[in-house]
């Protein structure tokens, strides 16, 4: 078996601290990791297990260092980073952008490195901070965009970490990782306005975690199980328009700034209920959300 490449990272926020790690764990030596700061990239380094702790270097430290270097940087520094060193030829560059195509990693293909995305559809938190750790990358897909020769090398570094190897050409990744945000941060807005709906009502905000928490997981574990047509409840997938209703006006009146909020999830949810064939009556669901459009520059 062929011996697995070096890496690095260039780059040491959320999402370095989950990879770094993990790819060390699963045999790949992390030879050096650089960031703005020599703090935060310390910091990396010191989560990979075992003595051998990677280097803290410059950035062109570690394209030197590292067969394999990955570009953990903002999406809007990635370019100007990839621009500003030095490659290899033969040498892997690789991004972990879920929206950005290839293009941002142009400079290194002149040098005659490979260049590929490698973007772990997953959610990761701040490290070191109160959210706890970060993610596992048990299960979780990585879409991977790659030059001829790279994709196989990626696909099996997503397998060796636990995870799924999933082909993101340049025309769909813009979508792809719109999926990906309204799966995680505007899912965790949505429990957020949830919760203030149910502070709103007067109820115990010490409660609305773990009672929406639960409810979400459920929800997310039907769905998983059973695919969204079956998961889906709520009064739309019934045809209750009486609850819509009582909801809409509650709403209005109490939480005017999430009648629209409130009034689009529903209207998607009515969609949902159509195509999935349950019985949702006669009612015009969109002259009814429509009749509502209206309300949400009102008064709480």
């Amino acid at each position: 078996m062929a011996e697995l490449p070096s890496v690095g990272f260039i780059g040491a926020g959320r999402v370095a601290s989950t990879l770094a790690p993990a790819l060390a764990a699963a045999g790949y030596r992390v030879a050096a990791v650089a960031s703005r700061t020599s703090a935060s990239a310390e910091r990396v380094a010191a989560l990979v297990p075992g003595a051998a702790s990677p280097d803290v270097q410059s950035a062109q430290g570690v394209a030197d260092a590292a067969e394999l270097v990955f570009l953990t940087t903002s999406d809007g520094a990635i370019g100007p980073v990839a621009g500003a060193l030095r490659w290899r030829d033969g040498q892997a560059v690789v991004h972990c952008s879920g929206a950005l195509t290839l293009d941002p990693l142009a400079a290194a293909r002149k040098y005659g490195a490979l260049v590929g995305s490698w973007h772990p559809f997953q959610t990761f938190v701040a490290p070191g901070g109160a959210e706890g750790t970060s993610a596992t990358l048990a299960g979780v897909t990585f879409g991977i965009e790659a030059d001829a020769g790279l994709y196989e090398r990626l696909a099996e570094l997503a397998r060796r970490v636990g995870g799924v190897a999933l082909p993101v050409p340049a025309g769909a990744r813009v979508l792809y990782h719109a999926a990906s945000v309204m799966s995680c941060g505007y899912l965790t807005t949505l429990l957020h306005e949830a919760e203030a709906l149910w502070k709103r009502a007067g109820l115990p905000p010490e409660a609305a975690g773990a009672a929406i928490g639960v409810l979400a997981e459920t929800t997310l574990a039907n769905l998983r199980r059973a695919g969204a047509e079956a998961a889906l409840s709520g009064p739309t997938s019934r045809g209750d328009e009486a609850t819509v209703r009582l909801h809409l006006d509650a709403v209005a009146a109490r939480a005017p700034e999430l009648l629209p909020l409130y009034a689009a999830v529903s209207a998607r949810s009515a969609v949902l209920a159509e195509e999935a064939g349950r019985p949702v009556g006669e009612t015009d669901w969109a002259a009814l959300f429509a009749e509502y459009a209206t309300h949400s520059g009102g008064e709480g």
